[in-house]
């Protein structure tokens, strides 16, 4: 059991500190999806014999077209894991399964989906503000990316392609989307 990250009972109302009503950020039907499979991740790093990682990729798969799926899945966990590294405060969440999981939502699952929200909406500096506080610190970067990737899976940002000359030959980076050089 992992004592970093922290269950909320199902007793909650929005009056709680730390939690609030999901309907007054405006997260859309993807962020509300991508909020599901992140609490099965969070809820699997706290009690890994709920193996409730299967549920998350499976409810990808079920809310993505293929191959997408299980890319998003693998991405949100991969996040998490970047999240959690510098934080030093417990991680609070709401069960997938708790009757308040469709109407609220805890601070550090909102710092998550705004985020990524930001991420999407190519709003770097406001990204880079909610991933410090859920961070806990400057250490940011690699979550910033894996949160990009979920972004770069959906089409909502473009990969980033820099082209590079090779130090011997001139050769150039390709694109894996054209099978071609840059």
């Amino acid at each position: 059991m992992n004592k970093f990250f922290n269950k909320i009972s199902s007793d909650l109302n929005p009056s709680s500190e730390g939690i609030s009503k999901i309907s007054k950020y405006n997260f859309d039907k993807f962020e509300l999806s991508i909020l599901r499979i992140a609490r099965l991740f969070f809820r699997s790093n706290d009690d890994p014999d709920a193996q409730t990682w299967k549920s998350a990729f499976l409810i990808a798969e079920q809310n993505f077209s293929s191959p997408f799926g299980a890319s998003i899945a693998h991405v949100v966990s991969i996040s998490i894991d970047f999240m959690s590294n510098g934080r030093t405060r417990n991680f609070s969440y709401i069960q997938e399964n708790s009757t308040n999981a469709l109407t609220l939502i805890t601070d550090e699952e909102r710092y998550f989906l705004m985020t990524l929200k930001s991420i999407r909406k190519n709003n770097i500096s406001t990204a880079n503000s909610y991933a410090v506080m859920l961070c806990e610190g400057p250490q940011i970067n690699k979550f910033l990316l894996a949160m990009e990737g979920i972004a770069i899976i959906t089409g909502d940002i473009e990969k980033k392609v820099i082209e590079i000359n090779g130090a011997v030959d001139g050769a150039r980076t390709r694109d894996p989307r054209r099978d071609r050089p840059v």
